[in-house]
């Protein structure tokens, strides 16, 4: 049996690292086939100091 049945799928990410002018960094996450006008809507992004490591969330 097909555990993906009747779930919604996930959208292919991706993420972009700057480093601003302040010297900190910032990682913004968004739908990788996003077009202009969704880049403006569809995003998540955090600033360092509020990124986690994953292994120690586990």
């Amino acid at each position: 049996m097909d555990s993906n049945v009747g779930r919604p799928s996930r959208p292919h990410l991706t993420s972009r690292i700057i480093t601003r002018d302040d010297g900190r960094e910032e990682c913004t996450i968004h739908p990788s086939n996003a077009g202009p006008n969704e880049l403006l809507t569809t995003w998540v992004t955090a600033l360092d100091g509020t990124f986690v490591d994953l292994d120690t969330m586990r």
